[in-house]
């Protein structure tokens, strides 16, 4: 391999360095012969680094991933610092900010589709567009599905190197070894098990196409390994599908040596790694129609694509693979393992980003020592205002990053506006009115104010067009009683606009206005029937009680005599308030008493109730910019701290050779990896 970067010191920064992780396989592993390779993963790593790699690592705490970092780009000068990762994106620019470090080192590989990051992961991507000098994409389906604003924004930064397989590591893993092939058809899938990648769609579609010998052997893990389980235990398969876990680079390429065809049902990728190893082990591919698979069919010719989730048209290509035979499948796999060999090789991948890694290195600089300038500010001496422009970086990367925040909380919280107008109860009562007209109209408005929310006026709304169901309207109507006067009934309801909510409370409001006129008719009068009935046992009960006391009155002595003809005349003047009530609401006209009118006409808040996007995203902005000026006014200032003990003098490692440094790599491997305490960068992480 000729290496565009040859004799670069280079720091990948992932997330976790492992057997299946293509950061560490692929831009990693084959380019120790050329570069000085150093890796900082911020969790545990789960594999042991070869002798040529530098390995630092995180204890697997979020504290502990920044210790890492810190520790990894202090311990040497690096020409480039290439990061795989959003959360590995925001770690590295905070902790650059910290070291007051500039950024032009700096290279960011997106490894996937837009649409397959989570909302969390975009944020921190649009942060880091903005401030990484240098952006790659893994493919051009990456490329052409990041939003279009993006791609015009940074243009003259963003770059497309197609991911690349390790075809001589393939070949190395099986050289020697012989297949071993069942009588039946195998096939082979390898992915984490997760729901965007549909793996319950390949045993649906291996499960219909397959006959009495057939196998199906999942590799990877996930969160949906366990209902996988579940399901082959239930259906009885465990003869017949297995399901492997994360297993050792070189067991995936025997496992696929193995297979009769390869498939993956994967609903997004960015340039499927697995998908390409499958091809250079020889397998033929089965792949669902997305954009990165369609990248790969078009240098490929004749890879079936299926449309995502169509279970029967993968069974219909496995079952045209398995049908054509021994001889054509092995001659379908060796045109798509040319066809990896040819277009998507490490070896071009990792040359090409030799090409962007020398762009990246200062004219003149000696390669392998890519010397920073130290600050020249005196914190002690200096004024805010010029800390404040000495960590103008620090304070754009939070004002930006407060921005995204606020941005994105306005999308969970949408504003919302309110709409109000009012209704009375009953005409004229502007005029002197008598008091049970007045008191019937009160008591109807209450009657109203529960009818609003109800099926009868919310249903003719919700068929104009505002809702599907009247029930999706009655959380954003509210109604109630005037508090200062009882005839009034108070309409509210809340929307996303201002013109929304006006048109939503005229809405309601005409439609309580003609289930009004029903309900003078039939619900108005049975409410008046009601109270003449409540009336009408009153004065049953009262003259009842009269004749009773009348009787006792007659045969009462002389000392309760008093008493009785008191209580006599207090409920007969009761029994005449009685009758008089009865006589006047059996004469009310129930029209004038339950007619609704408007008063107000409909009026909305100007402002949202709740804040909008651009109000969230410069109040995000406005707390981020204030952060960063009292973090640097606070803690700027700090003399720096000095060690208790002498520090342990550390190896010229700048001054050293490219070749130097790697036999020195060579004879010092557990000083890397295993956190040896008289390495300086530890000698540095305890002051």
């Amino acid at each position: 391999m000729t290496d565009a970067a040859a004799g670069l010191s280079v720091l990948h920064v992932i997330v976790r360095a492992g057997p299946t992780n293509s950061q560490y396989n692929e831009h990693c592993l084959p380019v120790l012969d050329t570069r000085t390779v150093t890796v900082c993963s911020l969790f545990p790593a789960d594999v042991t680094p070869p002798d040529q790699l530098r390995l630092f690592e995180g204890d697997g705490s979020v504290p502990g991933c920044f210790r890492a970092l810190r520790r990894a780009l202090t311990a040497d000068e690096y020409d480039v610092v290439h990061v795989h990762a959003p959360a590995s994106g925001i770690v590295t620019l905070w902790t650059y900010a910290r070291l007051r470090r500039p950024r032009r080192d700096l290279v960011f590989t997106i490894h996937n589709s837009w649409q397959s990051f989570r909302r969390r992961n975009r944020m921190f991507l649009r942060l880091i567009m903005l401030l990484f000098p240098l952006v790659v994409l893994c493919g051009q389906a990456a490329y052409e599905s990041m939003p279009k604003r993006l791609r015009r924004l940074r243009h003259d930064k963003l770059q497309v190197v197609p991911n690349g397989v390790d075809v001589d590591r393939v070949d190395r893993a099986l050289d020697g070894y012989r297949p071993h092939r069942g009588a039946g058809f195998h096939v082979a899938a390898v992915s984490r098990l997760i729901p965007i990648k549909h793996p319950h769609t390949v045993l649906a579609a291996f499960l219909a196409m397959r006959k009495r010998d057939d196998t199906l052997t999942f590799i990877g893990d996930g969160q949906l390994r366990l209902q996988l389980n579940d399901r082959i235990q239930h259906e009885k398969l465990l003869h017949t599908v297995s399901m492997r876990g994360i297993i050792a680079r070189d067991d995936v390429y025997r496992e696929l040596a193995d297979a009769d065809a390869f498939i993956t049902t994967s609903g997004g990728e960015g340039l499927p790694v697995a998908m390409l190893e499958a091809m250079a082990c020889g397998r033929p591919v089965v792949a669902s129609d997305i954009p990165p698979h369609r990248e790969i069919a078009r240098a490929a010719k004749g890879l079936p694509l299926v449309r995502v989730g169509d279970t029967e048209g993968y069974a219909r290509a496995l079952e045209r693979l398995r049908a054509v035979g021994p001889e054509e499948r092995a001659a379908i796999g060796q045109r798509l393992r040319e066809t990896v060999v040819s277009h998507f090789s490490v070896t071009s991948m990792n040359d090409a980003y030799g090409r962007l890694y020398r762009q990246q290195v200062p004219r003149g600089a000696e390669v392998g020592r890519t010397l920073r300038p130290a600050s020249r500010l005196d914190p002690e001496t200096a004024g805010l205002g010029e800390r404040l422009r000495h960590r103008i970086g620090f304070l754009l990367a939070l004002t930006i990053l407060g921005g995204v925040v606020g941005f994105g909380i306005a999308f969970v919280q949408a504003p919302v506006f309110k709409g109000e107008t009012s209704l009375q109860v009953g005409r004229d009562l502007a005029v002197a009115a008598d008091e049970n007209t007045l008191n019937t109209s009160a008591a109807l408005a209450v009657r109203y104010a529960d009818l609003t929310r109800r099926e009868p006026v919310l249903a003719p709304v919700a068929e104009d067009g505002w809702a599907e169901s009247w029930r999706d309207l009655q959380p954003d109507v509210f109604a109630r009683v005037g508090d200062k006067n009882p005839q009034l009934v108070e309409i509210s309801v809340y929307s996303d606009s201002r013109e929304k909510a006006a048109d939503l409370v005229n809405a309601v409001a005409q439609s309580l206005l003609r289930a009004s006129r029903e309900a003078i008719t039939s619900s108005d009068r049975a409410f008046i029937g009601e109270q003449l009935t409540s009336l009408e046992t009153d004065i049953a009960r009262g003259n009842r009680e009269l004749l009773r006391l009348e009787d006792e009155l007659v045969v009462a002595d002389a000392a309760t005599r008093p008493t009785l003809a008191a209580r006599i005349t207090n409920l007969q003047e009761t029994l005449v308030q009685l009758r008089s009530s009865y006589a006047e609401l059996d004469t009310l006209d129930t029209s004038e008493a339950g007619e609704l009118a408007v008063v107000d006409a409909a009026w909305t808040t100007r402002s949202p109730l709740r804040p909008t996007p651009v109000v969230l995203a410069l109040a995000g902005a406005a707390i981020g910019l204030t952060l960063g000026i009292g973090w640097i006014h606070l803690f700027d200032r700090r003399p720096p701290r000095t060690p208790n003990t002498a520090p342990v003098p550390a190896p010229d490692i700048p001054e050293q050779t490219h070749q130097q440094r790697r036999q020195h790599g060579r004879a010092r491997p557990s000083a890397w990896a295993a956190n040896d305490p008289s390495w300086p960068d530890h000698d540095l992480e305890r002051r």
